[in-house]
């Protein structure tokens, strides 16, 4: 009984979460109301009510299960010793491949305005914590840091947007390259870069 159970509160999210990115597509959350979105599931309200608080409330799960995500294979690729840091965003950008509904909804500022950083978030940590003691800080490094986010998540958006004919090995090394370029030319990247596993520009990586 209780696999039962579980099986049709499995059924009954994913149900409500479809017909919200259904719904999505036509309107911004703010619009969509309880009564629409269970019409859209089939559901009642009272059912709707047995799991959530109101719509924002599945809007916020979808986007907690994908950072999970996210956040989960950036954990395993740190665990497996990985110092490039190219190979953890392949692995994000092939989730994103798979999930290109739901990251296309999030990534859309007037659905989640914060989503796209926090997507990213992971990723930049495990770049810093792996790479950012071997850089050399200076008084703009703040800044850098924060226009190569920046850049990661309009090209990241730019790909999500569009027809996606990249490959995410494609789009991975393009971010990775630019960046690794950017911190280069800004002298972050010390001369002796290979003990960080960044090749840098124009030197030599040993």
């Amino acid at each position: 009984m209780p696999e039962k159970n579980n099986q049709r509160t499995r059924l009954t999210r994913m149900l409500l979460k479809n017909s919200l990115i259904e719904l999505l597509h036509k309107k911004p959350v703010y619009q969509i109301t309880v009564s629409e979105l269970c019409d859209t599931a089939e559901l009642n309200r009272s059912t709707f009510y047995k799991y959530y608080g109101n719509v924002q409330d599945i809007l916020q799960e979808l986007k907690d299960e994908t950072l999970f995500k996210s956040s989960q294979c950036m954990q395993e690729m740190e665990t497996a010793g990985v110092i490039n840091g190219e190979e953890p965003l392949c692995r994000l950008l092939y989730d994103i491949k798979e999930n290109r509904e739901i990251y296309r909804l999030l990534l859309d500022n007037s659905v989640n305005e914060d989503f796209p950083v926090e997507m990213l978030k992971e990723t930049v940590n495990f770049f810093k914590l792996k790479v950012g003691s071997a850089l050399n800080s200076n008084q703009l490094s703040d800044y850098i840091f924060k226009y190569v986010i920046s850049g990661c998540i309009s090209v990241i958006q730019n790909w999500v947007s569009g027809p996606m004919t990249e490959t995410p090995e494609e789009i991975s090394r393009l971010i990775y390259s630019i960046s690794v370029s950017i911190l280069d030319h800004t002298h972050m990247l010390p001369q002796d870069s290979a003990a960080t596993g960044v090749k840098a520009s124009g030197r030599s990586s040993g």
